[in-house]
């Protein structure tokens, strides 16, 4: 699927505006007509906007695989343990029921991974059902039977059994993944001195690198040159390498030249989130805030790709608003990239040392 944006047409416009409609989303006048015009781009900023996703209007990779996702509910089609993985909207209902059941599915990030045929068979074998870690009949009529137990439980997050917080205390052996934004053609955001994002990411990402490695970690780079690299390469590169940790690296931006601060980002899909990446963004936001004239804004959960499809412990920082003067100075300084990337090794410290 090719990105799609504000006056495009053709069959691609014409099928997102049939999942679009089958959701429920209005697309008034415009119907199924093929054309992406204003009441199209309307109802994809709302369904951006209910998915966790950036509401931008435009029908990119994330947003895509989103809107497939959402077509499916329970009981559309059989589940199992496979290559590639089962993904979808029915995969994260039996993930909620499991994990409110009390069998621990893992993140609900709606994807049919090991931890998921680990729960389902564990539940079938408590609900006496042939334990084949397949989601046929019989087992969907078991889930059905039980939901009176979600009553008032529905929307309440299950609580991590460590509070957010890891077993270690170090970065020593810890397989840290960074992944500088954009790269290639994809500049990202240019400050009004002509700073580019892709340029300031890759900057901190290699010498935060360097820091890392110092401290002990193992670290992979998801780019180490000015290169494109397709969204979805990165975070199949991230879980091949088996990372402990994320993280990603992007500037931010706003119409208004007053924005300013530094904002973190954890994963969070409808009622839940990510307790050790909350924690981590924090930490790692409150340090990086330092170094932004507006300080530090907000951790806030999200359903970025980047943050839902690793299984590692994944953040995203946005250290500063490249649309703002003063910060656009000051990551024009000489002494800006170090800064920044020991800020982030200092976050990681106060996250681990449970600060």
């Amino acid at each position: 699927m090719r990105t799609l944006t504000l006056g495009d047409r053709g069959k691609e416009v014409s099928d997102v505006q049939k999942r679009l409609h089958a959701l429920g989303y209005e697309l008034g006048n415009e119907g199924l007509d093929g054309f992406l015009g204003p009441r199209s781009q309307l109802a994809l900023r709302a369904f951006q906007q209910q998915r966790g996703l950036l509401a931008d209007g435009v029908l990119g990779p994330n947003t895509w695989r989103e809107l497939v996702e959402a077509g499916y509910s329970l009981g559309d089609r059989l589940l199992y343990l496979r290559v590639p993985n089962f993904r979808g909207d029915d995969v994260l209902a039996l993930q909620v029921k499991l994990n409110l059941f009390g069998f621990n599915a893992g993140p609900e990030r709606g994807i049919f991974d090991t931890n998921v045929e680990r729960a389902l068979i564990d539940f079938q074998r408590n609900a006496g059902l042939p334990s084949d870690g397949i989601v046929g009949d019989d087992t969907l009529r078991k889930l059905e039977a039980l939901r009176k137990a979600e009553s008032g439980r529905e929307g309440k997050k299950i609580p991590d059994r460590d509070e957010g917080f890891v077993a270690a205390t170090s970065l020593t052996g810890a397989v840290v993944a960074i992944d500088p934004g954009h790269g290639g053609q994809d500049t990202g955001v240019v400050s009004p001195t002509g700073q580019r994002e892709k340029d300031l990411t890759l900057a901190i990402g290699l010498r935060l690198a360097e820091l890392l490695r110092a401290e002990g970690g193992r670290v992979v780079l998801t780019r180490e040159l000015d290169q494109t690299v397709p969204l979805y390469a990165r975070t199949d590169m991230i879980e091949a390498a088996g990372a402990d940790f994320l993280v990603s690296l992007h500037f931010n931006a706003d119409p208004s030249p007053a924005a300013t601060g530094a904002v973190a980002y954890f994963f969070q899909r409808s009622h839940y989130y990510s307790e050790h990446g909350a924690r981590l963004a924090a930490a790692i936001g409150g340090e990086v805030g330092r170094l932004s004239d507006g300080g530090f804004v907000a951790a806030v959960g999200r359903n970025f790709a980047v943050l839902r499809e690793p299984t590692a412990i994944a953040v995203l920082i946005e250290p500063l608003f490249l649309s703002n003067p003063g910060d656009d100075r000051r990551a024009g300084r000489p002494d800006y990239v170090e800064g920044a990337a020991r800020a982030i090794v200092a976050g990681f410290a106060r996250y681990l040392a449970r600060a």
